[in-house]
């Protein structure tokens, strides 16, 4: 249990106080803090972004599918499925 702890607060420490830029043409934008998303280009990449959108879907009563591309799928039969979508 004390591994797994030691785990948590290893991945805690690893998203935590993130920044970013833009580069375009050798011009960068300002230094901005990243508050979400999971860091692309990582080991942990997937596992964190599994973790994060596997309960996404628990207010929707209809079957999705969830893409690794952030976005839902489902039927939609009529405007109340698409409501509930």
């Amino acid at each position: 249990m004390a591994l797994m702890a030691q785990y948590g607060n290893w991945i805690k420490s690893w998203l935590s106080d993130r920044w970013q830029r833009l580069c375009l043409d050798g011009t960068y934008s300002q230094w901005t803090q990243v508050w979400s998303e999971v860091p692309q280009g990582s080991v942990l990449g997937p596992v964190l972004f599994l973790i994060c959108i596997n309960d996404l879907d628990t207010s929707i009563s209809s079957n999705v599918l969830k893409f690794a591309d952030d976005k839902l799928y489902g039927i939609v039969d009529n405007q109340s499925d698409g409501h509930m979508l």
